[in-house]
C-alpha cells in the first residue's frame, strides 16, 4: 500500500464515498457532501500546515483516504481519520492506512501522539485502532446524535510514539 498527498483529482471519489451510508454513519460532516464545497475545502486547505490529507492506494486503485488534522507542533500531537472504500471494507485496508498514516506522523512529522474519536457503535473501526496500538484514554458520554435521534457515546483512543507497532 502507497500513501501521498490528495490531489484535487481525487475528490470526485472523495464525495462519492463520503455520501455513502456505510461511510457517512461513522464520520461527523454534513450531507450531502457537494463537489463544489470539497473543492472549494481543498482549495482552502492545500497550505493549511496544521493537517495533511492523504490518500491510500493499492495497485494504482484507490482504497482508502485520510488524513492528520488538528496538528499541534508545541505538543506534538494530531488527530487521525480514515475511511476505506465502502464497496470493500473488509481484508485488512483500514488496519494496513492506520499503521501507515501513523508511521508517516511519527516518523516525519515528528508526532508524539496520534488521536481519535469514533462512535460506540462502531466495533470495527474500533478493533482496528485497538490492532494498530491505539489506547482507550476515554469515553466522551452521550456526546453525538445520529440522524434518527439516537445519542452514542464518543471514544476517545490515543496512541504514543514510543507505544507504536514498528
Amino acid at each position: 500500500m502507497n500513501i501521498r498527498k490528495l490531489r484535487q483529482d481525487d475528490l470526485y471519489k472523495r464525495v462519492e464515498w463520503m455520501n455513502n451510508p456505510k461511510v457517512y454513519q461513522s464520520m461527523h460532516f454534513d450531507l450531502p457532501v457537494e463537489l463544489g464545497n470539497t473543492i472549494a475545502w481543498f482549495e482552502r486547505n492545500r497550505k493549511n500546515e496544521n493537517r495533511i490529507d492523504v490518500v491510500f492506494e493499492e495497485g494504482g486503485t484507490i482504497v482508502a483516504f485520510g488524513g492528520l488534522t488538528n496538528i499541534e507542533r508545541e505538543v506534538e500531537k494530531a488527530e487521525l481519520y480514515i475511511f476505506v472504500d465502502p464497496n470493500n471494507q473488509k481484508g485488512g485496508i483500514g488496519t494496513k492506512a492506520t499503521s501507515l498514516l501513523c508511521d508517516y506522523g511519527f516518523k516525519r512529522l515528528g508526532l508524539n501522539k496520534i488521536y481519535l474519536e469514533t462512535n460506540e457503535d462502531n466495533i470495527a473501526a474500533r478493533c482496528v485502532y485497538e490492532k494498530c496500538g491505539f489506547k482507550l484514554e476515554g469515553v466522551l458520554r452521550a456526546e453525538y446524535k445520529t440522524v434518527d435521534g439516537h445519542l452514542l457515546s464518543r471514544m476517545y483512543y490515543g496512541l504514543l510514539k514510543d507505544e507504536s507497532l514498528e
